[in-house]
């Protein structure tokens, strides 16, 4: 019985990668014609650093409303989905990451190192990142927010077993816990799990999985329908909807 289990659970998660790999080209592939209006980037900055001797990171910075340079903030951490590519960031930042509850964080999007998914950074480069995060801004070192879409999705559970002591919350557009580890230093997470009405059962299912496995480990977790939407969320959807969700939940 054992051995048929753990069979048939092996199985299940390679097909659910394999799926995942497949939505990963199709969002970097679909993501190549995504528009965003100019006037929607003009108050976001660019910055690019090297994380080693022969690789370099870039990240954009959305500064908060009234913005001085002399307050610490808390930071908003935007994970996009696909490949992370410039497009796709700017893309999500537009649909799922640009909301007035984030008004008074510092919102930091990444984009993927070297053309790969934001799920492949290990913890070396996700430290490198908060490393560089926390020498040129003024940020908090913790009560923090990671959320990301699809890829994004997986690896704002990665940032959160890389880093747990940064963070107070997850959203996720869709993603799911993946291979990490349940940590007791999440105790004190808000988590809300979002996916779209129209999405993929496959990343319905990993919600799901995901409340189930982490209730009971964390302050609150909820799930999120987006109604009328599928993977990819569309411009007319008014996001601030989740967001209402996730900072309304009771601690």
């Amino acid at each position: 019985m054992g051995l048929n289990y753990k069979y048939q659970y092996n199985l299940k998660m390679k097909k659910l990668t394999y799926f995942i790999i497949l939505m990963c080209l199709s969002f970097s592939a679909y993501g190549q014609n995504f528009h965003v209006p100019d006037s929607i980037l003009s108050n976001v900055e660019s910055k690019q650093f090297e994380y080693t001797y022969t690789a370099k990171f870039n990240y954009k910075i959305v500064y908060p409303l009234n913005y001085d340079k002399s307050t610490s903030y808390k930071v908003f951490l935007g994970l996009s989905g696909g490949n992370a590519s410039e497009k796709i960031v700017n893309y999500c930042y537009y649909t799922l990451f640009d909301s007035k509850y984030l008004e008074n964080y510092i919102t930091i999007l990444p984009l993927g190192p070297s053309g790969r998914p934001l799920s492949k950074m290990d913890k070396y480069e996700i430290d490198q990142l908060v490393a560089d995060i926390m020498n040129n801004l003024n940020v908090t070192d913790q009560n923090w927010i990671v959320a990301g879409t699809s890829m994004g999705g997986l690896a704002a559970y990665n940032f959160a077993s890389a880093r747990p002591e940064l963070f107070e919350g997850i959203i996720t557009f869709p993603g799911g816990l993946g291979t990490n580890e349940i940590s007791d230093k999440w105790k004190d997470y808000r988590i809300l799990l979002a996916a779209g009405e129209l999405d993929e059962k496959d990343w319905i299912s990993l919600n799901n999985s995901t409340k189930d496995k982490l209730e009971g480990h964390v302050e609150s977790i909820d799930v999120f329908t987006i109604e009328g939407q599928g993977h990819i969320i569309e411009p007319e959807y008014d996001i601030d909807k989740v967001y209402s969700k996730y900072f309304t939940i009771k601690k």
